[in-house]
């Protein structure tokens, strides 16, 4: 769905063409502009991930991150409610979706995907045959005894 919105934002960016622009122009591929699409900008935003400790103020940054995931889930909410509510919106939507089917179906008949994807099923399939790792070693308990009886010792020649 998101796909979608920044796809509809992407059109809703494009600038007008003037009177004046050639045809040639005007029939240009999006691909050939210098400029970033707007729903590629309007993704990455969206979409961005960070972390507290890449910070120096890690309390203020987790509130921050944690107050811009909440805005970040408040705009996917209002999308689905203007899609819901505005008739050109969904319209728009509904069009998109029914291209992107198209072009999936287009793609995906193709000899070369139909060979790519079965090297993936097959990878996909010699993967899940693989044992896990085992999980990450941690201090034996014989070796943490040793080392709490070494404290207690230790404590109890200090007191004496």
């Amino acid at each position: 769905m998101l796909f979608a919105v920044t796809a509809v934002l992407s059109a809703a960016a494009k600038p007008a063409t003037t009177p004046a622009a050639k045809p040639a122009e005007t029939a240009k591929p999006a691909a050939a502009t210098t400029a970033a699409p707007a729903g590629t900008v309007l993704t990455s935003i969206y979409t961005a991930t960070r972390t507290p400790s890449e910070f120096a103020e890690q309390d203020k940054a987790a509130d921050l991150l944690k107050r811009r995931a909440e805005t970040v889930r408040k705009i996917q909410d209002e999308r689905k409610r203007i899609l819901k509510e505005d008739a050109k919106a969904k319209e728009l939507y509904d069009e998109i979706m029914r291209l992107n089917r198209q072009l999936a179906s287009l793609l995906e008949a193709k000899k070369s995907m139909i060979e790519l994807n079965s090297q993936l099923l097959e990878l996909d399939s010699a993967i899940s045959k693989l044992k896990p790792a085992p999980p990450p070693e941690t201090e034996s308990e014989d070796t943490k005894k040793e080392d709490t009886g070494k404290s207690s010792k230790a404590g109890k020649t200090d007191k004496e």
